[in-house]
């Protein structure tokens, strides 16, 4: 005898529910050892070159860390994203939305740092290839996605403004 499919779960919460807040998180979890896969090979390389901008020598696993990394990130983030999964339902906590809102702005700043050293600064005796130049736009450009949904788990963890502004309309 075949019984019809209970759409509640064992939780009390209906099961794409729970299946979505799983998915959302197996897939923020990759998204997460992406960037500290990333950011545990960048940073030693970016003091490196900061010190001593001509001694750089440019190592072929540096290279492949980094788009592994950026692969894991991008897959995960853009998966999320045409799956439409929705934020679970969190429990408020505006310290903790705080921590993470913080996280997310200190991973920005290396980010730029980063881009401002290579793209602005530009000194001479830091020589990379263009392919190398391409590594790091793409890797910015993980680390922007992941930044934007660590602002949104953050927000969503400190919960709606209770005087109903939003940042921008506090700028008017």
């Amino acid at each position: 005898m075949i019984e019809p499919h209970d759409p509640i779960g064992a939780s009390g919460r209906p099961s794409h529910i729970v299946g979505d807040a799983s998915r959302y998180f197996f897939l923020f979890a990759m998204q997460t050892i992406g960037a500290a896969i990333l950011f545990w090979h960048v940073v030693p390389l970016f003091r490196q070159v900061l010190l001593d901008p001509g001694g750089h020598v440019a190592r072929p696993e540096n290279l492949i860390w980094s788009l592994s990394a950026i692969a894991l990130m991008q897959a995960a983030y853009w998966i999320r994203h045409r799956l439409r999964l929705p934020l679970p339902q969190l429990l408020r906590n505006a310290l903790f939305g705080h921590v993470v809102l913080f996280v997310t702005r200190m991973s920005f700043v290396l980010a730029t740092s980063i881009f401002g050293f290579v793209f602005i600064v530009r000194r001479p005796e830091f020589q990379i290839t263009t392919s190398r130049y391409f590594a790091v736009i793409i890797g910015l450009f993980a680390l922007f996605c992941y930044v934007q949904e660590l602002e949104r788990l953050g927000r969503a963890l400190i919960g709606p403004d209770p005087e109903g502004t939003t940042s921008t309309s506090r700028l008017k």
